[in-house]
């Protein structure tokens, strides 16, 4: 990492991951060329749970314990300093590039090894978690919808082997 004053540790890695609402996932396919895609995530332990259709990208590549790269963000924000503070540094471009012409964000990359999860008591349990983080408000809902669209939908565990994370937040 070339900027180590803004390094965070893994516990600060992991809640990136949970906190983020979606998280990008890329590989390299089997032509040689690099698939990414924006997907919603949730976390258990050390393992990060998706879920995709039966056929496709993810049902061709998330398995067998392919490598993929996970990007979260957490928070993303253009500071809106006052005109009072831009006009007291106005004449120091380190300073209003590093505090006005600028992005806070919390970021974490965790590199996986991905796999297909067969169980269908393991399925339901990444579902149930991935629903509890987005739809909480519906879960009375839950165990019709997910046995009735179990066999429709794959389920993918990717296994964190790293983890990296950085943030800035102007003080």
């Amino acid at each position: 990492m070339r900027r180590s004053d803004r390094q965070l540790n893994e516990e600060s890695a992991l809640k990136i991951i949970d906190e983020s609402q979606y998280a990008t996932l890329s590989c390299i396919d089997e032509n040689g060329q690099i698939f990414s895609i924006p997907i919603s995530i949730v976390r258990d332990g050390m393992s990060i749970f998706i879920h995709g259709a039966k056929t496709g990208s993810k049902a061709r590549l998330y398995k067998d314990g392919k490598s993929v790269e996970l990007v979260a963000v957490s928070q993303n924000r253009v500071p809106t300093p006052s005109y009072e503070f831009c006009e007291s540094i106005k004449d120091s471009a380190s300073e209003l590039g590093g505090k006005v012409f600028t992005t806070e964000y919390l970021s974490a990359i965790a590199k996986t090894k991905a796999y297909e999860v067969t169980q269908n008591s393991q399925k339901i349990k990444a579902l149930e978690l991935l629903c509890k983080k987005y739809t909480p408000n519906y879960m009375d809902y839950f165990d019709t919808a997910a046995l009735g669209l179990l066999n429709k939908m794959n389920i993918y565990e990717l296994k964190i082997e790293h983890l990296s994370a950085k943030a800035k937040i102007i003080k």
